[in-house]
């Protein structure tokens, strides 16, 4: 069991520089877009490529102070795991093209084509590692969400329940837990609260056991009209957004909610959102515990 948390984000600065050659090389394949989607995949591996080699530089002595050393391996986290997306992209282009793509690519609808869980995984040989521990998982993305959040909004975590395995990988809980937040500062631009709490839900004897999340927030809530659509794909309450130089131009294209409830089916789980009383929003996510 992980105790409440409070977190307060903040930044710290590196003076690293990568090796103008390799950054060179590096971007060198952005200057023609590919035709393919493996050409631009190739491209976007070599950036990934290029913050691994940046995370290498910040972890040398003195470029970060001690409190902000952390930054250095969750942006390596990040970097490997950006990594395996896109060998998974890779591979679902691979098997459309052969003529065998997942039976599942268009859940979520033909704007979010192939996007599903990592715990139905059904790319070859890929051998994904599934949540052991869904409390201390949630509790181990606070840096980055605290980061995510920034210094406006207080940021509480909650797991002193929660601890069991689920059948979705740490991942996918990750991108879980960022758009939900990313979600809620979006709707706070002023500053708020966000609470994520843990729970394992207490079941009749013979039944699986269950956890629960919930992501909630102070801000203005959903609009009653929204609330039944909000997790379709294409759907936002956002048309547009200033570019800070007086255009606007479409900001939110209405996946991240579509793309969690994916994920949260995947792993055999619920998703809802509720306006809070009198102010907030509050995303409630049900899983099953795995069993094997």
């Amino acid at each position: 069991m992980q105790p409440t948390n409070e977190v307060v984000a903040t930044k710290g600065n590196g003076n690293g520089n990568l090796h103008p050659e390799i950054l060179k090389a590096t971007l060198a394949g952005l200057e023609s877009p590919g035709e393919r989607l493996a050409d631009v995949a190739h491209d976007a591996r070599n950036m990934v490529t290029a913050l691994a080699c940046y995370c290498d530089l910040l972890e040398a002595p003195g470029v970060l102070a001690e409190p902000y050393q952390h930054y250095s391996n969750e942006l390596k986290l990040v970097a490997a795991a950006s990594r395996r997306l896109i060998d998974k992209l890779l591979e679902v282009d691979r098997n459309e093209r052969n003529g065998s793509a997942r039976p599942d690519a268009d859940v979520a609808g033909p704007l979010v084509p192939a996007i599903t869980s990592k715990a139905k995984s059904a790319t070859q040989g890929f051998a994904p590692k599934l949540v052991e521990d869904f409390a201390w998982e949630v509790q181990m993305a606070r840096n980055l969400l605290a980061a995510l959040a920034g210094p406006s909004i207080k940021l509480v975590i909650d797991t002193s329940t929660g601890s069991l395995p689920i059948a979705m990988t740490s991942e996918d809980l990750t991108r879980i837990l960022v758009n939900l937040v990313k979600n809620a500062v979006e709707a706070m631009p002023t500053g708020g609260r966000i609470r994520i709490m843990t729970r394992e839900i207490p079941t009749a004897p013979g039944d699986s056991a269950r956890v629960l999340l919930n992501v909630e927030d102070n801000g203005p809530g959903i609009a009653s009209g929204a609330l039944e659509r909000i997790f379709e794909p294409g759907y936002t309450t956002r048309s547009a957004e200033s570019d800070g130089y007086g255009a606007w131009h479409p900001e939110h294209h209405g996946l991240g909610l579509a793309i969690t409830r994916n994920i949260v089916q995947a792993a055999g789980g619920t998703i809802h959102a509720a306006n809070r009383d009198p102010l907030g929003t509050c995303f409630q996510i049900e899983l099953p515990a795995r069993t094997a």
